[in-house]
């Protein structure tokens, strides 16, 4: 008999595995495809690892200004695609030996629930106090008007799997995931075209943060259509909103992803409204069957799986009751530069008609972006005299300072709190320090000007 039955060995479920098993309770760990789950092996860290050789090569590319030559410069997609696959499975295998050095069982096969108290997988079934479904989400899928060949459709997990760059690709969608291969496949000489059926790029992002995205896109030549759709296809012309015809080699499905719900979970009475329901504990409406991660549609990010799964086994040891902050789940889209955000976004702010101040620091204002030539981007903040609402970043190393106004949100800080902080200099981080001070007309690196209050 085991303590908990784990299905889905992601962020979610891994670190509910180790946590457990930190608390003395014997875990069984279900995994039917790759430990690690789609972060590890078909998100985060490929997509990131590519995007790391997207930028030394640009970098490279502009290198004479450094008072660096480099000449012939070229790259490989191949052997660029050979090492996202070669860090992933370092990675698996060291989170594999992680997971076993703590006593977990682990059985990599497909498992189901066959009652409250029974997960079964092909080498048998297994007895369990409680189960917690972590199996997580998967791309969204599409079928478009038209004629068109079955490979012309891609999505991120066949982006992974290419040995040769297409030409040109129409991205629908630009979320973090559409962003990310927008930047990716235009770094690399691909001609990008991205369509998003909203009103603007990166649409739940703070609305400066979307128009400052837009700016990026046209720098870099991406071609982009808001508030449009695909509404035919014809072998490779694909014809959106308005009638404009786009000529293509491939549509790389990016416009978001679903949660992974199996007969088994339906058969067990478990409500569900496309995401399985979870109370604040992510429990069922079963008494000990939980559900975290993507599968539960709180926040589809792995920080987020993550921190769930602690608060989950937190209550199953404890039984003291959780409560999980959206507001508090900070978000990167990374490239160059990267985006940050956590809390509100002004837009939400003026829905709500909560009055606020707000700072832009721009980060051209730093020593250390003009060292870098990284000068693009600003740190926005919003807050009133006791509270920070949200904060939204543009910059080199936006997902680090992100972080930092993190830890103040969590802990309630004002920004008279923040104040009081020394900011390393010369570092990006001062762009924190500089935009808390400008909230009261305190920034130094700014020329003045009066902040007032906003609202609706």
């Amino acid at each position: 008999m085991f303590d908990i039955g784990i299905i889905g060995a992601g962020p979610a479920g891994y670190t509910a595995a180790i946590r457990a098993s930190q608390f003395g309770l014997k875990v069984i760990l279900f995994e039917k495809e790759h430990i690690g789950g789609t972060c590890l092996n078909k998100g985060c860290i490929p997509t990131k690892t590519i995007l790391h050789s997207c930028r030394l090569y640009n970098e490279l590319k502009n290198s004479s200004k450094y008072g660096i030559i480099c000449d012939n410069l070229s790259f490989n997609f191949e052997e660029i695609q050979k090492r996202q696959k070669s860090v992933s499975e370092k990675i698996r295998k060291n989170l594999t030996n992680l997971i076993k050095s703590y006593g977990i069982t682990i059985i990599e096969e497909e498992a189901k629930i066959s009652s409250k108290n029974t997960i079964e997988c092909s080498s048998g079934e297994y007895k369990v106090n409680n189960i917690i479904i972590a199996t997580g989400s998967k791309p969204d899928k599409f079928d478009f008007n038209g004629s068109y060949s079955k490979d012309f459709i891609l999505t991120s997990d066949d982006m992974l799997n290419l040995t040769k760059l297409p030409n040109r690709v129409l991205i629908t969608g630009s979320g973090a995931i559409g962003t990310e291969w927008a930047r990716i496949l235009s770094s690399l000489g691909v001609k990008v075209v991205v369509i998003e059926m909203r009103d603007k790029l990166l649409p739940t992002a703070d609305i400066d943060v979307s128009d400052r995205m837009e700016r990026l896109f046209k720098k870099s030549r991406i071609e982009f259509y808001t508030s449009s759709t695909v509404e035919n296809i014809r072998y490779n012309i694909v014809t959106i909103t308005g009638g404009k015809q786009i000529e293509t080699d491939n549509i790389l499905i990016a416009a978001g992803r679903r949660p992974v719900i199996g007969e088994d979970v339906l058969k067990q009475n478990i409500n569900i409204n496309k995401y399985i329901k979870t109370n604040s504990n992510f429990k069922t409406n079963t008494d000990n069957i939980f559900a975290i991660g993507d599968v539960n549609g709180y926040s589809m990010l792995a920080h987020s799986a993550m921190k769930q799964a602690e608060m989950l086994i937190d209550y199953i040891v404890s039984q003291k009751n959780q409560e999980f902050n959206k507001l508090l789940v900070p978000s990167v889209v990374y490239g160059t530069p990267e985006t940050a955000s956590i809390g509100e976004t002004e837009q939400s702010l003026i829905r709500q008609n909560i009055t606020y101040k707000k700072s832009i620091f721009p980060i051209s204002a730093l020593g250390k972006a003009y060292a870098d030539d990284k000068i693009e981007g600003f740190v926005k903040i919003l807050a009133n005299d006791k509270q920070i609402f949200g904060v939204h970043i543009i910059s080199e190393e936006a997902g680090a300072i992100i972080q930092q106004i993190a830890i103040a949100m969590a802990n309630h800080l004002a920004p008279d709190d923040i104040h009081k902080v020394i900011f390393a200099h010369p570092s990006y981080s001062e762009s924190l320090g500089e935009g808390i001070s400008a909230l009261n007309n305190l920034a130094i690196h700014i020329p003045n000007k009066k902040t007032e209050l906003c609202q609706k």
